[in-house]
């Protein structure tokens, strides 16, 4: 029930940042657009080439290989989370595209061209950020799911990726910082509500744990 609860609240809190960026709330928007500016005009050089591979890598690449590790060696609960991401996953990325569409939020214009490290695909719009959307609910998922003994640091250091994506797309120039928060709301919203339903999904977990017995030798 705590999961649903905080789950709706999260969903509220994205539908109000919405109506805002559709309403463009003038002193929201110029906070968004000060801190967008001062993120993204602070490059230092030894970190550019770092948060472009976080950008370019951290969200197909990273989350899809975490999955696929915990289905080949993550054991019993491994199996059960990669589950849980697959669940999330699959809806968070249509209905991410269905939001950006909907809102048709431009991308953000550096003060600079130089500032501009990573360029978003050409007509896409900027909320909610997908970066922010997929490696907010898979670190979340893992937090709850994947969290015992040796697991919480592996839990914790793709905690610290996310962040990380979520603030390169700042940095970079491809999403305004509300574009990540409102990924961030969608994101852990949607995980939430796939680990309330997980009740639900006793077969499939049960076959999970049928097929992690030892056989009788």
């Amino acid at each position: 029930m705590k999961y649903a609860i905080a789950s709706g609240l999260l969903f509220l809190g994205f539908a109000i940042l919405a109506s805002l960026i559709i309403t463009t709330n003038d002193s929201v928007m110029k906070w968004d657009l000060s801190v967008f500016d001062s993120i993204n005009g602070s490059h230092i050089q030894i970190l550019n080439k770092i948060l472009v591979t976080f950008t370019q890598y951290g969200r197909e690449v990273v989350w899809g290989g975490t999955i696929i590790l915990l289905l080949v060696f993550g054991k019993n609960q491994g199996r059960k989370t990669a589950v849980l991401l697959i669940i999330a996953f699959l809806i968070l990325i249509p209905t991410g595209y269905l939001l950006k569409d909907e809102i048709d939020r431009p991308r953000p214009t550096p003060l600079s061209s130089d500032n501009l490290l990573y360029k978003a695909p050409e007509g896409e719009p900027a909320f909610p950020s997908g970066h922010s959307l997929i490696v907010s609910a898979g670190a979340l998922i893992m937090l709850l799911r994947y969290n015992q003994g040796k697991q919480k640091i592996i839990s914790l250091l793709l905690t610290a990726e996310a962040i990380t994506v979520m603030y390169s797309m700042i940095y970079v120039g491809a999403h305004y910082p509300l574009d990540v928060v409102g990924g961030l709301l969608w994101g852990t919203a949607v995980s939430l509500a796939v680990i309330a339903s997980s009740k639900y999904m006793t077969p499939i977990f049960s076959h999970i744990d049928s097929m992690g017995k030892k056989k009788p030798t």
